[in-house]
C-alpha cells in the first residue's frame, strides 16, 4: 500500500509540473481580422533567424488554437508575443487596382505584387527567403537595370549606387551598416525621422524585428500599399506567413505600426 501511494503521489507531482504557453490573441468586434505569426523568414539577413526559428513554428501552431476560441473583449488586437518581435502585423482586405501617389516604375511592382497576391515561394520558383528577390526581379522588369538580390540591404545599395532611388533612412545603425557593405552614393541617403517622413503608395519599406540582428540590421522588405493616414502602415509583401519555411510563405497584405522596428524606406527615382 505504501508503494502504490508513493507512485500516486509522484504523479500527481508530475501533472503539475506541465506549463501551457499559450499565445493569447484577441480579434476585433468591427472587422474580421487575423493575426499573423512573425515572418520567421523575415529576413535572411537576420543573424538571429535560426534560434527563433524552433520557437516561433512550436508557438504558431499553439496560436492557431488560441485565435478561434479567443473572445471579443478588446477593439484592438493584442499584440503581446513571446518571439522578441514587435512588428506582427493585421492581415487587412487589400485594395487591388487603386491609384498609386507617383506613377512610374513603383505602379508596375505593385502591379506585379498584386498579380501574384496569395502566391506562395512554391508557386513563384523561389527557394530560400524570398522578400528581396521577388521585388528585385520585378523593379528588374519595370525598366530598371538591376541584379537580383537577395536581402534588403544588398537591394538597397544596389538601386542607390546606380542612382534609381534614394534612402530615407530612420536608424543611424543602417545608415552605418549600408557604408559597411559597399555603398558608394551616401548622398543618395536622407537621415530623417518617423514624425518627418509620410510614407507614400509605393515605397520600399525596410524592417528590422530584432535587436538580434545587430550584425547586420535588416529583417525584411515589403512595400507601402496606401499612403500612410497617421495611424497604421498598410503594406503588400512577400515572403509572409506562418511557419518556419519560406517555401510556404506568400504574398500577402499586413497592417502594422509605423514604430521603431520601421527602419527606412526606398522611393524609387523615375527613369529618364
Amino acid at each position: 500500500m505504501k508503494k502504490i501511494t508513493a507512485a500516486l503521489v509522484l504523479a500527481v507531482f508530475l501533472c503539475g509540473c506541465k506549463s501551457n504557453t499559450e499565445l493569447p490573441l484577441e480579434s476585433s468586434s468591427e472587422k474580421t481580422i487575423s493575426i499573423s505569426a512573425p515572418e520567421s523568414s523575415d529576413e535572411s539577413s537576420s543573424s538571429s533567424e535560426s534560434s527563433s526559428e524552433e520557437s516561433s513554428s512550436s508557438s504558431s501552431e499553439e496560436s492557431s488554437s488560441t485565435e478561434s476560441s479567443s473572445t471579443e473583449s478588446s477593439s484592438e488586437p493584442d499584440f503581446t508575443n513571446p518571439w522578441g518581435l514587435t512588428s506582427l502585423g493585421v492581415v487587412w482586405q487589400y485594395p487591388f487596382g487603386e491609384n498609386l501617389s507617383y506613377d512610374f516604375a513603383s505602379a508596375e511592382v505593385i502591379k506585379g505584387l498584386e498579380a501574384r497576391y496569395g502566391m506562395t515561394g512554391e508557386d513563384l520558383g523561389y527557394e530560400g527567403e524570398w522578400c528581396a528577390i521577388v521585388l528585385s526581379q520585378l523593379i528588374s522588369e519595370a525598366g530598371y537595370d538591376i541584379y537580383y538580390q537577395y536581402n534588403p540591404c544588398d537591394l538597397t545599395i544596389e538601386l542607390l549606387d546606380d542612382g534609381f532611388a534614394r534612402f530615407y533612412c530612420l536608424r543611424q545603425e543602417n545608415y552605418d551598416s549600408l557604408v559597411q557593405w559597399g555603398l558608394q552614393s551616401t548622398d543618395r541617403v536622407i537621415n530623417t525621422t518617423r514624425e518627418e517622413f509620410v510614407p507614400k503608395r509605393g515605397d520600399f519599406i525596410c524592417y528590422l524585428w530584432t535587436e538580434e540582428a545587430e550584425e547586420f540590421n535588416w529583417s525584411h522588405i515589403g512595400m507601402v500599399a496606401e499612403d500612410y493616414d497617421g495611424t497604421v502602415l498598410r503594406t503588400i509583401e512577400g515572403n509572409i506567413g506562418r511557419g518556419r519555411d519560406p517555401l510556404y510563405h506568400a504574398v500577402e497584405a499586413r497592417e502594422r505600426p509605423y514604430d521603431s522596428t520601421v527602419i527606412g524606406f526606398i522611393r524609387l527615382d523615375e527613369l529618364t
